[in-house]
Protein backbone atom coordinates (compact mmCIF):
# COMPACT_ATOMS: atom_id res chain seq x y z
CA UNK A 1 0.00 0.00 0.00
CA UNK A 2 1.30 3.51 -0.86
CA UNK A 3 2.01 5.95 1.87
CA UNK A 4 0.43 9.16 1.61
CA UNK A 5 2.07 12.40 0.66
CA UNK A 6 1.77 14.81 3.84
CA UNK A 7 1.28 18.04 2.18
CA UNK A 8 3.55 20.77 3.16
CA UNK A 9 2.73 24.35 3.01
CA UNK A 10 5.27 26.59 1.07
CA UNK A 11 4.95 28.79 4.00
CA UNK A 12 3.55 28.66 7.66
CA UNK A 13 1.85 31.76 8.96
CA UNK A 14 4.56 34.33 10.12
CA UNK A 15 4.28 36.81 12.85
CA UNK A 16 6.59 40.18 12.46
CA UNK A 17 9.80 39.42 12.02
CA UNK A 18 12.43 40.75 14.60
CA UNK A 19 15.51 42.66 14.01
CA UNK A 20 18.32 40.40 13.93
CA UNK A 21 19.66 38.40 17.39
CA UNK A 22 22.82 40.50 18.91
CA UNK A 23 25.34 38.45 18.69
CA UNK A 24 27.79 36.05 16.55
CA UNK A 25 25.13 33.50 15.61
CA UNK A 26 23.33 35.03 12.75
CA UNK A 27 23.03 32.18 9.70
CA UNK A 28 21.69 28.62 10.00
CA UNK A 29 21.03 26.12 7.80
CA UNK A 30 18.22 23.40 8.59
CA UNK A 31 18.77 20.22 7.03
CA UNK A 32 15.19 18.10 5.88
CA UNK A 33 16.71 14.38 6.33
CA UNK A 34 16.30 11.98 3.53
CA UNK A 35 14.68 12.64 0.32
CA UNK A 36 13.54 11.55 -3.18
CA UNK A 37 14.48 7.93 -3.52
CA UNK A 38 15.95 7.95 0.43
CA UNK A 39 12.68 7.59 2.51
CA UNK A 40 13.75 7.16 5.50
CA UNK A 41 12.20 5.11 8.40
CA UNK A 42 8.22 4.39 7.05
CA UNK A 43 5.99 3.11 9.91
CA UNK A 44 2.05 3.63 10.22
CA UNK A 45 1.20 5.73 6.58
CA UNK A 46 4.27 7.70 7.87
CA UNK A 47 6.96 8.53 5.74
CA UNK A 48 10.27 10.26 7.37
CA UNK A 49 11.20 12.58 4.23
CA UNK A 50 8.05 14.21 4.29
CA UNK A 51 7.37 14.63 8.20
CA UNK A 52 10.86 16.14 8.22
CA UNK A 53 10.79 18.54 4.97
CA UNK A 54 7.35 19.72 6.65
CA UNK A 55 8.57 20.43 10.18
CA UNK A 56 12.35 21.97 8.80
CA UNK A 57 10.24 24.61 6.68
CA UNK A 58 8.23 25.27 9.92
CA UNK A 59 11.28 25.55 12.03
CA UNK A 60 12.80 27.97 8.92
CA UNK A 61 10.05 30.04 9.35
CA UNK A 62 10.21 30.52 12.96
CA UNK A 63 13.81 31.08 12.96
CA UNK A 64 13.76 33.62 10.41
CA UNK A 65 10.85 35.30 12.17
CA UNK A 66 13.04 35.53 15.22
CA UNK A 67 15.58 37.93 13.03
CA UNK A 68 18.13 34.71 11.67
CA UNK A 69 19.24 34.13 8.18
CA UNK A 70 18.04 30.57 7.72
CA UNK A 71 18.84 28.39 3.83
CA UNK A 72 17.80 24.67 4.08
CA UNK A 73 19.72 22.48 2.19
CA UNK A 74 16.59 20.70 0.37
CA UNK A 75 13.28 22.59 -0.04
CA UNK A 76 11.82 19.47 -2.05
CA UNK A 77 11.13 15.92 -2.45
CA UNK A 78 14.86 15.47 -3.49
CA UNK A 79 17.72 12.90 -2.52
CA UNK A 80 20.88 14.87 -1.40
CA UNK A 81 23.82 12.80 -0.78
CA UNK A 82 24.77 12.86 3.37
CA UNK A 83 28.45 14.76 2.66
CA UNK A 84 26.55 17.19 0.42
CA UNK A 85 24.28 18.72 3.39
CA UNK A 86 26.95 20.41 5.86
CA UNK A 87 29.22 20.94 2.87
CA UNK A 88 26.12 23.57 1.76
CA UNK A 89 26.18 24.78 5.45
CA UNK A 90 30.54 25.01 5.16
CA UNK A 91 30.31 26.73 1.25
CA UNK A 92 28.08 29.52 3.33
CA UNK A 93 29.74 30.14 6.35
CA UNK A 94 26.70 29.15 8.32
CA UNK A 95 27.14 29.49 12.24
CA UNK A 96 24.65 26.53 13.14
CA UNK A 97 23.76 23.21 11.06
CA UNK A 98 20.76 21.32 12.21
CA UNK A 99 19.45 18.56 10.70
CA UNK A 100 16.14 17.16 11.32
CA UNK A 101 14.89 13.71 11.47
CA UNK A 102 12.38 11.21 12.86
CA UNK A 103 13.39 8.08 14.82
CA UNK A 104 12.26 4.23 14.86
CA UNK A 105 12.60 1.40 17.33
CA UNK A 106 12.67 -1.94 15.86
CA UNK A 107 13.01 -3.77 19.02
CA UNK A 108 10.27 -1.85 21.62
CA UNK A 109 7.24 -0.19 19.57
CA UNK A 110 6.55 1.54 22.79
CA UNK A 111 9.81 3.96 22.92
CA UNK A 112 8.90 7.23 22.22
CA UNK A 113 10.59 10.28 22.69
CA UNK A 114 13.02 13.03 21.38
CA UNK A 115 16.90 12.61 21.30
CA UNK A 116 19.18 14.91 19.88
CA UNK A 117 22.64 14.38 18.80
CA UNK A 118 26.00 16.20 18.77
CA UNK A 119 29.21 15.60 17.08
CA UNK A 120 31.52 12.91 18.32
CA UNK A 121 35.57 13.47 17.85
CA UNK A 122 38.19 10.66 17.80
CA UNK A 123 41.12 10.93 20.48
CA UNK A 124 43.76 12.36 18.30
CA UNK A 125 46.93 13.54 20.17
CA UNK A 126 47.81 17.23 19.75
CA UNK A 127 51.41 16.59 18.38
CA UNK A 128 49.57 14.80 15.41
CA UNK A 129 47.65 17.53 14.53
CA UNK A 130 49.06 19.02 10.96
CA UNK A 131 49.35 23.28 10.99
CA UNK A 132 45.47 24.63 9.91
CA UNK A 133 44.69 23.80 6.35
CA UNK A 134 41.99 26.19 4.34
CA UNK A 135 38.99 24.56 3.19
CA UNK A 136 40.38 24.59 -0.33
CA UNK A 137 43.59 22.99 0.77
CA UNK A 138 41.85 20.10 2.52
CA UNK A 139 39.22 19.22 -0.65
CA UNK A 140 42.71 18.07 -1.95
CA UNK A 141 44.35 16.51 1.22
CA UNK A 142 44.56 12.87 2.17
CA UNK A 143 41.47 10.90 3.53
CA UNK A 144 43.76 10.56 7.05
CA UNK A 145 44.36 13.83 6.63
CA UNK A 146 41.42 15.32 6.25
CA UNK A 147 40.01 13.13 8.97
CA UNK A 148 42.91 14.79 11.46
CA UNK A 149 41.76 18.03 10.38
CA UNK A 150 37.52 17.22 11.20
CA UNK A 151 38.65 16.25 14.46
CA UNK A 152 40.73 19.14 15.22
CA UNK A 153 37.58 21.47 14.41
CA UNK A 154 35.15 18.99 15.53
CA UNK A 155 37.10 19.37 18.95
CA UNK A 156 36.32 23.04 19.13
CA UNK A 157 32.96 23.50 18.45
CA UNK A 158 31.98 20.23 20.22
CA UNK A 159 31.09 22.05 23.51
CA UNK A 160 28.75 24.23 21.94
CA UNK A 161 27.33 21.38 19.89
CA UNK A 162 26.33 19.78 22.89
CA UNK A 163 25.06 22.94 24.37
CA UNK A 164 23.68 23.76 21.80
CA UNK A 165 21.51 19.93 21.51
CA UNK A 166 20.61 20.45 25.36
CA UNK A 167 18.74 23.40 24.66
CA UNK A 168 16.75 21.94 22.08
CA UNK A 169 16.10 18.56 23.86
CA UNK A 170 15.42 20.95 26.87
CA UNK A 171 12.66 22.80 25.18
CA UNK A 172 11.29 19.82 23.40
CA UNK A 173 10.48 17.93 26.31
CA UNK A 174 9.00 20.73 28.53
CA UNK A 175 7.10 22.43 25.20
CA UNK A 176 5.88 18.97 23.73
CA UNK A 177 5.55 17.28 27.00
CA UNK A 178 7.64 13.81 26.02
CA UNK A 179 10.55 12.48 27.33
CA UNK A 180 14.21 13.76 26.18
CA UNK A 181 15.87 10.07 25.85
CA UNK A 182 19.11 11.90 25.55
CA UNK A 183 21.88 14.28 24.24
CA UNK A 184 24.52 11.59 22.82
CA UNK A 185 27.59 12.11 20.92
CA UNK A 186 27.81 10.20 17.79
CA UNK A 187 29.97 10.66 14.19
CA UNK A 188 26.85 11.21 11.85
CA UNK A 189 28.65 12.20 8.47
CA UNK A 190 26.44 15.29 8.75
CA UNK A 191 28.12 16.26 12.13
CA UNK A 192 31.32 15.33 11.35
CA UNK A 193 31.87 17.02 8.35
CA UNK A 194 30.09 20.53 9.31
CA UNK A 195 32.45 23.41 10.58
CA UNK A 196 30.56 24.58 12.87
CA UNK A 197 28.38 23.72 15.74
CA UNK A 198 25.80 21.18 14.46
CA UNK A 199 22.95 18.95 15.66
CA UNK A 200 20.69 16.04 14.74
CA UNK A 201 17.41 16.00 16.34
CA UNK A 202 15.19 12.87 16.11
CA UNK A 203 12.00 14.54 16.63
CA UNK A 204 10.28 11.28 17.70
CA UNK A 205 9.52 7.41 16.96
CA UNK A 206 7.07 6.58 14.35
CA UNK A 207 6.84 3.14 15.16
CA UNK A 208 5.35 4.13 18.58
CA UNK A 209 1.33 4.17 17.29
CA UNK A 210 0.67 7.09 19.79
CA UNK A 211 3.77 9.06 18.55
CA UNK A 212 3.32 8.86 15.23
CA UNK A 213 -0.24 9.80 15.59
CA UNK A 214 1.10 13.19 16.37
CA UNK A 215 3.44 13.30 14.10
CA UNK A 216 1.01 12.88 11.53
CA UNK A 217 -0.53 16.30 12.85
CA UNK A 218 0.00 19.62 10.66
CA UNK A 219 -0.47 20.97 14.41
CA UNK A 220 2.30 18.73 16.13
CA UNK A 221 4.55 19.30 13.36
CA UNK A 222 4.22 22.73 14.04
CA UNK A 223 4.97 22.85 17.90
CA UNK A 224 7.70 20.31 17.12
CA UNK A 225 9.06 23.16 15.08
CA UNK A 226 8.34 26.20 17.38
CA UNK A 227 9.67 24.02 20.21
CA UNK A 228 13.12 23.41 18.08
CA UNK A 229 13.17 27.34 17.57
CA UNK A 230 12.71 28.30 20.67
CA UNK A 231 15.92 26.12 21.93
CA UNK A 232 17.93 27.10 19.11
CA UNK A 233 16.94 30.88 20.06
CA UNK A 234 17.35 30.19 23.41
CA UNK A 235 20.91 29.20 22.70
CA UNK A 236 21.65 31.79 20.21
CA UNK A 237 20.62 34.55 22.71
CA UNK A 238 22.17 32.77 25.92
CA UNK A 239 25.76 33.37 23.46
CA UNK A 240 25.19 36.55 22.72
CA UNK A 241 24.79 37.68 25.79
CA UNK A 242 28.37 36.55 26.46
CA UNK A 243 29.78 38.54 23.90
CA UNK A 244 28.41 41.52 24.77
Amino acid sequence: MPHPTIAVPLRSPVTHRQAPLPGPIQRIVVDAGHGGHDPGTSHHGLQEKHLVLDMSRRLRDQLRDAGLDVTMTRESDQFIALEKRPAVANRLGADLFVSVHVNASPNSRKISGVEVYYPRVSVVSSSNWPAFLSPNEIGTASPDVRQVVWDLVLSKTRSQSRRLATAICRSMRTQLRIPCLGVKAARFVVLREAWMPSVLVEVGYVTNREEAGRLGTAEYRQAAAEAMAEGIVSYVRELGVQHI
